[in-house]
């Protein structure tokens, strides 16, 4: 059985980890329809069935990001799974976006004392945040999407012939989370549940602290500045945009494996690239307590270089854990491109023809409950 190479992005101090593994190279996707939130509400409103709206799902890419709260509502009223999957990878793939116009506040734009004082909230809540959550459990479930590119690989039979797929499902998997002493780690003792082939790809960590910790403290060294208010669901959610450069970053690519080499017995010898990058994002937050509800952070990578592109982005939400209320993370989406084949060296710097292999993960949290055993006393019933 043919191995396949696999890949990891990760931030500095093991914050952010995408792990995957990879095949193929990439091409462009087929023309599509490019609609706005409401155009793609109208259009699925006239499906037929489950396999109706996830053929028309195909075949539009949006050009606003879809909130989550309007998202959690749409996938509710899909007919089946396979248009749910489907509307899933419209919207992951619209994340980095900006909102519909009709969701970006018109409120004045604050001086400079507002934003220097929204901007300690944010550091405070930042830094107060891990102390805040209590241990717990959590569901984390990543769904896998790939794209295959056209390309004519050699096999040990001759030469195949591969025809081009756009992103399309490639697997699921369901771990819990435990989030204790501020440290995150999959619990080992609950067996990891998968449907598919098997995910070769992108497995995030940090979510619940380490990843915010990075990305204001590399933001505070670099540029941080005003974006724009937003609407979510009624609240008032302040934006600001952040550059940090190369030389003032924690954030790490990572990618296993290269061809370095050949053994004497013809196994190749792999090598890991790891280089630090230079990333750009934004930052929600609420402007009455600063804090975080969602953080975007996309690499600044050579366009030829190995790993052309990547980024992610991370929501939270209010989740009840022991009969509390907490900002804990509720989606995710990483994204991620890179040449697996045709390799020349473990640089990025490096010049990579052709098309990059796409990789694309949803990650959803669920199910929150405190770590540990929980009692409740009820009174006896009078006899």
């Amino acid at each position: 059985m043919k191995r396949r190479p696999r890949m990891r992005l990760r931030a500095a101090m093991a914050a952010f980890a995408f792990l995957m593994a990879a095949w193929g190279g990439s091409a462009a996707e087929p023309r599509t329809t490019q609609v706005t939130v409401e155009e793609l509400t109208k259009a699925l409103g006239g499906a037929a069935g489950d396999g109706d709206a996830a053929q028309l799902l195909a075949t539009m890419e949006l050009t606003e990001r879809l909130s989550l709260l309007r998202l959690g509502k749409m996938l509710a009223g899909m007919p089946g799974e396979k248009s749910r999957t489907a509307l899933m990878l419209v919207a992951d793939k619209a994340a980095f976006l900006e909102p519909p116009v009709g969701e970006i506040g018109t409120e004045a734009t604050p001086d400079a004392a507002a934003t220097r004082a929204m901007l300690v909230k944010v550091v405070n809540y930042v830094n107060t945040t891990n102390r805040q959550l209590p241990n717990l459990l959590a569901a984390r479930a990543t769904t896998g999407f790939e794209d295959r590119p056209k390309e004519d690989a050699l096999e040990a039979t001759g030469v195949v012939s591969y025809s081009y797929q756009p992103l399309h499902w490639v697997g699921r998997s369901t771990v819990t989370v435990t989030y204790r002493d501020r440290k995150e780690v999959v619990d080992e003792k609950t067996k990891e549940k998968k449907e598919g082939a098997g995910i070769g790809g992108l497995v995030t960590s940090g979510e619940f602290g380490p990843v915010l910790s990075i990305v204001v403290g590399d933001a505070l060294k670099g540029k941080i500045r005003w974006a724009r208010w937003e609407r979510d669901g009624g609240a008032t959610v302040a934006v600001f945009h952040y550059d940090v450069p190369e030389e003032k970053s924690n954030y790490r690519v990572q990618f296993c494996c290269v061809v370095g080499g050949y053994n004497s017995d013809g196994t190749p010898e792999l090598e890991r690239f790891d280089e630090r990058a230079g990333y750009h994002g934004e930052i929600a937050f609420n402007p009455e307590d600063g804090s975080v509800l969602r953080v975007t952070a996309t690499a600044e990578m050579p366009a030829g270089g190995l790993v052309p592109r990547a980024g992610f982005q991370i929501e939270y939400g209010p989740m009840e854990v022991g009969g509390r209320s907490y900002i804990c993370p509720a989606h995710g989406v990483a994204t991620l491109e890179a040449h697996t084949t045709k390799q020349q060296a473990v640089f990025s710097k490096t010049a990579y023809r052709g098309e990059a292999k796409r990789f694309l993960n949803d990650i959803a949290f669920s199910n929150y409950r405190r770590f540990g055993s929980e009692m409740r006393m009820v009174p006896a019933a009078v006899q």
